[in-house]
């Protein structure tokens, strides 16, 4: 009976072990910054937002859109809620209205993430419309995000305006 307590407490320790590790392999895997150019970041399309590339094809909410690292800047969730006073970055901020109203706890499963917006592609959503060349702000989930060696080449993505995509 007690070896089976032992083991019982050893994988209720064990399990929340790897939730943090995998919590914190989460939070170095989009730290802060400057993506890495040598990097392809997947990110789901939030809730009411629709995406347009140079082709014209048009990626909604849901589907995986797929941006090189060279074009994705992670922000800190303080200088977000510090820039949310001013107006010219709400305005480029698609949900930033479900990002204000959240917890300080909350915000940690989220990655605040601004995109540089090619000529040839459009952002819409929450009635805002972001065409290139600009940027556009968005909070993603870091579950939902992904970061893979890119290996596509540079003439791909101008045709595609900087960004790809497939249904999840």
């Amino acid at each position: 009976m007690k070896f089976l307590r032992i083991c019982s407490t050893a994988l209720v320790l064990l399990l929340g072990a790897v939730i943090a590790h995998a919590q914190a392999f989460q939070d170095r895997s989009f730290p802060a910054g400057l993506g890495k150019p040598e990097l392809k970041y997947h990110m789901l399309v939030p809730e009411g937002v629709t995406i347009t590339n140079k082709k014209g094809e048009v990626y909604k909410a849901g589907q995986i859109v797929v941006v090189p690292g060279s074009n994705v800047t992670i922000l800190e969730s303080a200088y977000a809620k510090e820039q949310m006073k001013d107006t010219a970055f709400k305005s480029s901020f698609v949900n930033e209205t479900s990002y204000s109203g959240m917890s300080e706890e909350k915000v940690r499963d989220y990655a605040i993430v601004s995109v540089k917006v090619p000529e040839g592609v459009t952002v819409e959503g929450f009635g805002k419309t972001i065409k290139g060349p600009s940027s556009v702000t968005l909070i993603a989930k870091k579950a939902e995000m992904e970061a893979t060696p890119n290996t596509t080449p540079a003439e791909s993505w101008n045709t595609m305006g900087g960004w790809s995509g497939w249904n999840k």
